[in-house]
Order: C-alpha cells, then structure tokens, then sequence
C-alpha cells in the first residue's frame, strides 16, 4: 500500500505534467488550405505587461544590441519603458524609462539612429540618447521645438529636421539639424531653397524629411529629400545631393513626382548600387544618385506608407497599401511577381531569403518567399492560446542563426512577446 505522502507526490506530479504539455500551452504546426502555416511552436514567449495590460508603444523599426531585442513593455498606470530581452530566452537584460514627461509620454519611436552601443531617437521636442549596453541614459535634451520623428546618420553624426529660427513664427517648415550623439550639441545646418510661392495648408513653406549619408570619390554627401507647397494643398517632391566636404548643393531640384496631395516622403530612402529608391504617394521612383536622373518610376493603387519597401538578393519587395506584395526588379522597374499582402502593415524585415511583417487588417505574422512570391507562415495568435489577440503593427524583430542553424522571428502581441525559429 503506497504510503499518503507518496500518493501526494504523484499527483502532484499528473497535474504538474498535465498543465504543462497540454496541447494549450504548447501550439502545435498547423496549416490551412493553402498550405500556409498558421500556427508553430514558439522557442519562447514574454509578457511585455509586469501588471494590468495597457498601450505598451509602438517601435517602427527594431533595434538590436549583441544581437539582443529591445521592445516596448509597460508597468503599470503610466510606466512605459523599453526592454531588452535575451534573445535565448526572452528573459530581461535591463529596463530603460527615462522619460521626461512620465504621466502622459508614451514610446513611439519612428527612425531611429545607431552607432555600435548608443541609440538616438527623439519624441517630439525631447531628444534621447541611450546607451544599450548599460540600458541608462547617455544624455538627454528638451528642446524649444519639436522634431520629426525620423533620425539618421553615420557614426556619431546624426541628422534631424525641426523648424529654424531664419523664418517667422507664422510660417511652418522643417530644415535639416546636425548633431553629434557624443557631445550631445544641436545646431541648424541645411535649408534647401523654398521658393515661397504657395503656402502648403496655409502656414507650411516646405520640410526635409530625408537626409541620407552617401558618400564617394573620397566626398561626403547627404542625399536630401524636400518637399514645398506649390498650390493649395499640392506638394511638390525634390531629390537634392548635398556636398558635404565642399558646403555646396551638386543638385537641388531633381523632381521624383508629379504635384499631388500626398505628394510627400515619409519612409525612409533605400540605397543601393548608386541608385536611390523613393516612396511619394502612390508612387516608387529609381534615381540615379551622382546625377537625380531618374531612371525609372511606378504607380500603385495604393501608397506604401504604413509598410515599407527593401532590397535584399537583387529583388526589390514593395509592400503596399492595396493589400498586395510587390517584387521588382531593381534596375528596370519590370514585376517579377505579385502576392497577396494585408494592407496597412508593419515594416518588413528579412531573413534568409523571407520577408517577415505583421498585417493590420489580419493580425497576423506574415512571411514570404522572395523568389517565389509564395506565402508561408499567416501566423493567427489565437492558435497559440491567445484567444481575442492579434500581433500587433510594431516591429518584427530577425536574429540570424549560428552554426549553420535556423535564426529567429520575434513579434509582438498585445499580451506577449514571442519568438519563433525563422522559416529558413
């Protein structure tokens, strides 16, 4: 006769086995008609919430540290911060909430820029710099204006876009601010040209949104995206490339696109192979970069405004608002293939051959074969035990493998954070 303690242990142990590898907590491969994959194993998840769940912020692109993720999480009432979590598994390396405005400030963070441990970014008239090995402040400033929410650069130079002081406070415009993410000082550096003939909205002369470090023979540029007002509500968009070593503009006025309404660039430029490739409206454009020549110009039915586009193994993937999957090729503009997307998306981000990103209008974590066009993961989070959820339009997240293995994918849902083995 087995003795009471005995008895206890064992079933203590059934229901300690049982509510572990229960099939609910341990989401099985699952595909739907297509063949898609809409459910897999996570390596890890973790609770971006430490109490009651709230708005945990938004991160357009994802930024690592030693290969390392750093996501959005909250704490209770107003405690917003950023985390970085080892990408083993998903546990805590430090927490950041050095926000100036604790109450009301919440994390969302457009472009920004890296070098090695520091990260910069801004949050309307606030600048932070962060150092992500230690996850404390490197410096941070209040400004007396606010600043777009993009940031780029090179090393320790960065770029920003913020009204001058040159122009009455009556006439809005954004010019290009210099940086250096060391010392921390800020100071008005490029004004393109506004002609100042139509005030865009009644009050705007024009703004930068793009400054891009290029540089060649031994020269450095900005390649420089603008935008000014040409009648009622039309923009009109430039390419400029600014001589950096010289202080002068080698061109100013290349025109990407015709006037429109939406006639602006808001994602960020993609270089490559001395070519810069542009999103205005409707519109992608294929420039040369020496020159502003352009070679070659696309419209879509929708913008690519809330995704993005990229370059990876000579295929250019355009995400796009009308609910398809674009790929191109570079050089000629010629379609290579089409696939159905889900419109408004998160940024994609690449492995291996697959694009990864979060659809608005499914919630689920998508991923694409850039050869092939094919879709293989729809990744729906209510078969993964979240019923109600959706992943979420923030960042997706890509850490290469090691040692001839599989990397990982990380998204985030609105409860958790999870980590999958990539597709490829």
């Amino acid at each position: 006769m087995k003795s009471p303690i005995l008895n206890t242990v064992m079933l203590f142990l059934i229901i300690f086995l049982g509510s572990s590898c229960s099939k609910e907590d341990i989401p099985s491969f699952r595909t739907n008609e297509d063949g898609e994959f809409i459910s897999l194993p996570y390596i890890w998840k973790k609770g971006l919430h430490k109490s009651s769940p709230e708005y945990f912020g938004f991160l357009k692109f994802p930024i690592y540290f030693n290969q390392n993720p750093v996501i959005p999480m909250t704490n209770g009432g107003s405690g917003r911060s950023l985390a970085m979590l080892n990408q083993e598994n998903g546990e805590i390396i430090w927490e950041w909430d050095d926000r100036f405005v604790y109450e009301t400030e919440e994390i969302l963070m457009g472009k920004h820029h890296q070098d090695k441990n520091l990260l910069l970014h801004t949050a309307g008239s606030r600048i932070y710099c962060m150092n992500l090995e230690t996850g404390k402040t490197q410096w941070r400033n209040r400004s007396d204006r606010s600043f777009w929410s993009h940031v780029y650069g090179k090393d320790s130079d960065f770029y920003l876009f913020g009204r001058s002081d040159a122009f009455p406070d009556s006439i809005d415009q954004l010019i290009v601010f210099k940086g250096d993410m060391h010392p921390g000082k800020i100071e008005e550096y490029l004004t393109p040209d506004f002609s100042g003939d139509h005030l865009y909205g009644g009050k705007s002369i024009g703004s930068v949104t793009a400054a891009v470090p290029y540089d060649f023979d031994d020269k450095e540029h900005l390649i420089v995206i603008w935008q000014e007002g040409i009648s009622g509500y039309n923009l009109q968009s430039y390419l400029g490339l600014w001589d950096k070593t010289n202080n002068k503009w080698i061109y100013e006025k290349s025109i990407i696109v015709e006037p429109s309404l939406n006639g602006t660039l808001l994602n960020p430029p993609v270089v490559h192979e001395g070519r810069v490739y542009l999103a205005v409206g409707f519109e992608l454009a294929c420039h040369d970069i020496r020159t502003g020549t352009q070679e070659w110009k696309r419209r879509f039915d929708g913008e690519t405004f809330f995704s993005n586009f990229l370059i990876e193994e000579g295929k250019l993937v355009v995400n796009n608002e009308d609910q398809f999957v674009y790929c191109l090729d570079p050089i000629s503009g010629t379609q290579l293939w089409k696939t159905r997307g889900s419109g408004t998306s998160s940024y994609m981000s690449y492995l291996n051959g697959v694009v990864y990103f979060v659809g608005g209008a499914t919630g689920n974590l998508h991923a694409i074969d850039i050869v092939s066009g094919k879709t293989v993961w729809k990744i729906d989070i209510n078969q993964l035990g979240e019923k109600g959820d959706r992943f979420r339009t923030s960042a997706v997240y890509i850490i290469p493998g090691q040692n001839n293995k599989k990397g990982k994918v990380i998204a985030l849902g609105g409860l958790n954070a999870y980590c999958f083995e990539a597709y490829r």
